[in-house]
């Protein structure tokens, strides 16, 4: 099993928690699939620093990642930058969305990280729709049919994972 170090850098409380929670997550879902990478905070081994970038629009809902891999395509380092403030629109006007939209968006680049290029379905959808709650608690983000959290991995995805960490 090969652990992957996250670490996080200034990126508010609201991303801080998303990514832990992104984190506790995604090892119970690669653990549940078979999936042999761990990702660890403030551990040891390939690492993937997480930060802000005020460039990428809160009005959107996606990051930007860059990794490096070696030759078997398993990651060396990687950067994931995301959005400063994520929000969405209400009938009140603009607010900061959800806990549960910030951890989605965070997962989403995380997986980017792992290796998985593509954006094909779920978790890894190149478009993700905003499913305003009754409260930010309940806001969502939807991928086809699919709204999340909880997170999930289409069978595709959990291929081209194991294909690279086993």
């Amino acid at each position: 099993m090969t652990a992957i170090a996250v670490k996080l850098g200034t990126i508010g409380p609201h991303w801080t928690a998303a990514c832990k929670q992104a984190v506790t997550d995604l090892n119970l879902l690669f653990r549940r699939k078979g999936i042999a990478v761990t990702l660890a905070l403030n551990g040891h081994g390939p690492e993937i620093s997480v930060g802000t970038d005020p460039g990428i629009l809160g009005s959107l809902v996606h990051g930007r990642t860059s990794a490096e891999t070696d030759g078997s395509g398993r990651l060396v380092k990687a950067e994931v930058r995301l959005p400063v403030k994520l929000t969405i629109n209400t009938p009140r006007g603009e607010r900061e969305a959800g806990p549960g939209m910030h951890e989605v968006v965070a997962a989403h680049e995380f997986v980017h990280a792992l290796g998985h290029a593509p954006h094909n379905s779920h978790l890894m959808a190149q478009t993700l729709h905003k499913v305003m709650g009754d409260r930010s608690a309940g806001d969502k983000l939807r991928a086809g049919s699919d709204s999340m959290p909880p997170l999930q991995l289409s069978d595709e995805t959990v291929e081209l994972l194991k294909g690279i960490w086993g």
